[in-house]
């Protein structure tokens, strides 16, 4: 029993004081909050990126569904989500579609307009300007 108080006395372990742990837990509570703001950033963007890669497939789907069932498609953009008819897409909080309308894709694959398609996002507005006929577009940052 002795030989236990003697190795207690002898391996007294200095600790932190109230002060170190209070700097310390401030530090670190620095350092948490002016990371996750960077990191919602980091996240938003790549949301953003990946709704326009997204959509951009929809776009394309949409055209060759319409060319392999030979039927008129109709890519509808409206409110916060792209669809055509097979297909749903919603648009993240942090975008918006300007004006809300119908892409309509012939049963030979082309698109019947030169519409515009814009998303107003947190980087600037993204424009879309659709090619007559051969289904392609222009993809342009303001």
């Amino acid at each position: 029993m002795q030989n236990i108080q003697t190795r207690l006395q002898q391996s007294r372990l200095k600790a932190f004081s109230l002060m170190e742990s209070l700097l310390t837990l401030v530090l670190v509570s620095f350092l948490t909050l002016s990371l996750s703001g960077t990191v919602q950033d980091l996240f938003r963007k790549s949301q953003e990126t990946l709704f326009f890669l997204s959509f951009e497939q929809v776009y394309v789907d949409s055209q060759k569904l319409a060319l392999s069932t030979r039927q008129d498609i109709f890519l509808e953009l409206e409110g916060s989500q792209v669809s055509n008819g097979y297909q749903e897409l919603n648009l993240p909080a942090s975008i918006q579609l300007v004006q809300p309308q119908t892409l309509h894709f012939q049963e030979t694959g082309g698109n019947s307009s030169l519409a515009k398609v814009q998303f107003q996002s947190s980087d600037g507005l993204v424009t879309y300007q659709l090619y007559l006929g051969s289904g392609r577009y222009k993809k342009t940052k303001t």
